[in-house]
């Protein structure tokens, strides 16, 4: 049974949409798990491959919390964001038991599927279809069922699994404005877009298709505490400039971006490291002995010649007992 011309172009005219909802749906459920919400559309099973890693779970008692690498995930580009996906679906493939090879292999053979093209899933093996009702979840293909049988319809995700991640011919437009004033302007109706922005920024209203908010040190003191660095929210707010402002140089306002960087740098003055103090040394001879095999291992932090103290880096700790030990004897 073929699908007339009128079901076609219905399933051409929202393929395209269906494939940006479920890509928006996996990230919008990976930030709803993280504030303790419950996802949905997308599978356990499936949530669960790509929170290892991008997720992380103290107890049952308190809801899973991003981690750095999940808050960096969401601030990729949409390909650097699929072949991260792709790469954890292959590496668990065996838990469900499913051979990585062919795994490969059908992901390869489904790139070069034609986007948009109905294929009856009668054409391919059981292993195949499972993997498609879990590449549905992601939004790499459109499930079309029928009264006796079924297809399946590659979207833009899956024809793109072919196309390096060089090839910045396929990358989305950009949407946001930032003015010298640290205010943000992003031209977007996406929930997704503004709960990425939330990260880093204050979001004061939403429009219909304007998101409106501000960058001060609050929003980025949240986001570095996070995990996010000050270059990884310039980049992002870089490759997804307005194309008003992208032809700028730089498309970013310059006292926006060292502003970012400095805040960043006030919370980085201070490295917290393991050490022992040791005073009470019993003649100057010995102190200096002690500071001397300190330098000498690389150890040595600080030393007050007057009172006699010391304090050493914790990893040379036996072999400052030791030393301390002869010098007694």
């Amino acid at each position: 049974m073929l699908l007339n011309n009128g079901s076609l172009n219905i399933i051409l005219a929202t393929l395209f949409m269906t494939c940006n909802c479920r890509n928006q749906c996996f990230l919008l459920n990976l930030i709803s798990s993280s504030e303790g919400g419950k996802t949905t559309n997308i599978s356990s099973s499936m949530m669960k491959i790509f929170q290892r890693g991008l997720l992380s779970q103290r107890d049952d008692r308190e809801p899973p919390r991003l981690t750095e690498s999940g808050f960096q995930f969401l601030l990729m580009d949409t390909n650097a964001q699929l072949w991260y996906i792709i790469r954890e679906y292959i590496t668990n493939a065996e838990e469900r038991g499913v051979d990585s090879a062919d795994l490969i292999a059908f992901l390869l053979e489904l790139s070069f599927h034609v986007t948009g093209k109905a294929y009856n899933t009668n054409t391919i093996t059981d292993l195949q279809r499972s993997i498609i009702k879990d590449l549905s979840d992601l939004g790499l293909v459109k499930l079309q069922q029928g009264r006796k049988e079924s297809w399946f319809i590659p979207t833009k995700l899956a024809t793109n699994l072919s196309i390096s991640l060089a090839d910045t011919t396929s990358r989305k437009q950009g949407f946001i404005v930032i003015e010298t004033n640290f205010r943000l302007y992003a031209y977007s109706t996406s929930k997704l877009h503004c709960e990425i922005l939330r990260l880093f920024a204050r979001v004061e209203y939403q429009l219909p298709n304007l998101i409106v908010g501000a960058i001060n040190k609050e929003s980025l003191y949240k986001a570095f505490q996070n995990g996010i660095t000050s270059e990884q929210i310039v980049s992002f707010l870089q490759q997804n400039a307005h194309p008003r402002v992208a032809e700028r140089i730089p498309s970013v306002p310059e006292n926006v971006t060292d502003q970012i960087i400095l805040w960043e740098s006030d919370l980085n003055r201070v490295e917290m490291e393991p050490a022992h103090f040791y005073d009470e040394f019993p003649s100057k001879d010995v102190f200096e002995a002690a500071c001397d095999f300190a330098r000498e291992y690389g150890g040595l932090l600080w030393e007050d010649s007057k009172r006699m103290r010391l304090v050493v880096k914790a990893d040379i700790l036996t072999e400052m007992k030791e030393f301390l030990r002869r010098q007694k004897q």
